[in-house]
């Protein structure tokens, strides 16, 4: 018996097993997890806004983080009940993030299989759903997905006004846009990149008009981009002071108290500036400041670390995010991808709709690499750079369109990688944070290639704390400081504190030159055994002991 696949039925009981087991492994894989160290102050700065107050008290916490804060207000406005104590549990609010997630990973589909078609679409869906770092950062209250879906949203909203230009499109399209600043500030490239994009999509056309009357067509199309600047920009600022509870909006430009070097030095350059009104809230201005500020201080981050080297919080890695994405796609992904781009660029045929269709997904994916690797300088995970994913998934739906007539090696390959990717992703389950494809074959050496957020947030305390538990005879070095001179013993060491992010470099210098882990708790924590006649060995060839 052979699958229907163009039963509208078929397609959606698929679509919804897919979306619903998305749901159900974030979900499952987060219980009993600890809160990571920026958690709480995301969860913190939602309860204030939905307390009334947007009073910003660090850089990075957005209006979104108020989802994710909502179980809990519901719960202290109802009478004391056997399920307010449910719903007031941390669960219910990275369950907030799982449910934007799954519906952003519909958005994915449902916009692959306009472009492409359903088995396409099919394809997207799976890159999305079986990406580990998508599926670890679906269930934590941050605000990394909370980006990835307001900015795909936004595109997806572009593509449709560039279709067809009506209000509702253009309305639905600043609404986007607007909204896509409360998620996160890598938004605000969100408003050179429509204005480029929607430019070079009617491009064109104002080519042709011109070489009947210029002049008309020239005032026209300005008239044409002057409205749509001013209808995204009037309803981005109205988002943004709903978002941010128009929180001392309209304050003078001379007012502010800034930080960075740039904003100090346009506030010091131009005073004809210091009595114009700012018409955004005083929060939402504030930490576009801090952000600038921070990335050039590195203040509220440790040193960068790649490959076994670290870097000064100032001095980032070029290319850090193509050597942590080699690292931590899966691999069957990194082939379909890489597959995708290739043959687009081969295929003059499948560059036809490039204006109509890609484009809408290759300006802000080259963007945003280009962006990341070169000139962002906090390196300190992969989660910045998940904005491109979704849109390179969208986009490698194209190399399945008529995937039903594909020979059957072809699709016997096909069947074959996804099923590597399936089981390559389950294996790690229920620590997808730590994912690392199988280039790092030896999972107790991960950290010689990337720490931080990449591999240890946080986020497994509790799975320390049983192995502690298990193990009488384990130091744990923070409560048992190891210090500068090397000690023998069962040693379990936080990834972070070995490879030196959290701790001075030199203080486990000794450890991490000379002895290799026999296995992690979680992968976040890695295990030593260490004999005397190691310790005796060492201090006899060394100057660790001195």
């Amino acid at each position: 018996m052979t699958l229907d696949w163009n039963s509208p039925r078929l397609q959606r009981a698929v679509v919804l097993a897919l979306l619903g087991f998305f749901l159900l492994v974030s979900a499952f894989s987060v219980v009993g997890k600890t809160e990571t160290y920026d958690e709480p102050n995301h969860y913190a700065y939602g309860v204030q806004i939905l307390s009334g107050n947007s009073t910003r008290f660090d850089d990075s916490k957005m209006p979104f983080s108020a989802l994710n804060a909502l179980p809990g207000r519901i719960v202290s406005l109802l009478p004391p009940n056997p399920l307010s104590k449910v719903l007031n549990n941390f669960f219910f609010a990275r369950l907030m993030t799982i449910l934007f997630a799954t519906l952003v990973a519909y958005l994915v589909f449902y916009w692959s299989r306009c472009l492409y078609g359903f088995l396409p679409a099919l394809v997207s869906l799976l890159l999305f759903i079986f990406d580990p770092n998508i599926i670890a950062h679906s269930q934590l209250v941050t605000t990394d997905l909370y980006a990835v879906g307001t900015i795909t949203y936004a595109f997806y909203c572009l593509w449709r006004f560039a279709q067809r230009r009506t209000l509702w499109n253009g309305m639905a399209c600043a609404l986007a846009l607007g909204i896509s600043q409360l998620a996160k500030y890598t938004a605000v490239a969100l408003f050179p990149l429509f204005l480029l994009t929607l430019f070079l999509y009617d491009f064109p056309s104002l080519l042709g008009s011109l070489k009947l009357q210029a002049a008309r067509a020239i005032k026209s199309f300005i008239l044409k981009y002057l409205v749509y600047g001013a209808l995204a920009i009037v309803v981005s600022i109205l988002i943004i002071n709903l978002g941010f509870l128009s929180n001392q909006t309209f304050l003078a430009f001379g007012d502010y108290q800034f930080r960075s070097p740039l904003f100090r030095t346009i506030q010091e350059k131009l005073p004809a500036l210091h009595n114009v009104p700012v018409p955004v809230p005083y929060p939402y201005f504030q930490g576009i400041d801090w952000v600038v500020q921070h990335e050039i201080t590195g203040h509220s981050y440790g040193p960068i670390y790649l490959l076994g080297v670290l870097h000064s919080q100032t001095v980032g890695f070029k290319g850090y995010y193509f050597v942590a994405s080699f690292l931590k796609v899966p691999i069957a992904t990194q082939i379909l991808t890489g597959a995708a781009l290739v043959i687009y660029l081969w295929d003059r045929k499948r560059r036809q709709n490039f204006l109509a269709d890609e484009m809408f997904l290759l300006i802000p994916m080259i963007f945003f690499t280009i962006y990341f690797n070169f000139f962002y300088v906090a390196q300190i995970g992969i989660r910045y750079y998940l904005v491109v994913f979704p849109l390179l998934y969208i986009f490698t739906g194209h190399l399945f369109k008529g995937l039903k007539d594909f020979p059957v090696c072809l699709k016997a390959s096909t069947l074959v990688l996804l099923a590597y990717l399936v089981i390559s992703v389950l294996s790690y389950y229920p620590y997808f944070l730590s994912y690392f494809n199988e280039v790092v074959w030896n999972r107790t050496q991960a950290y010689k290639y990337l720490a931080d957020s990449n591999l240890d947030w946080g986020e497994d305390g509790a799975q320390l704390e049983r192995y502690l538990s298990a193990h009488p005879d384990a130091l744990y070095a923070p409560d048992h400081p190891v210090g500068f001179h090397p000690m023998a013993g069962h040693l379990v060491i936080e990834v972070n504190d070995l490879v030196g992010i959290t701790k001075n470099p030199q203080e486990y210098a000794w450890l991490r030159n000379n002895f290799e882990p026999v296995g992690t708790i979680a992968y976040s924590y890695l295990i030593y055994q260490i004999s005397p006649q190691q310790i005796s060995t060492l201090c006899a060839s060394s100057d660790y002991c001195k």
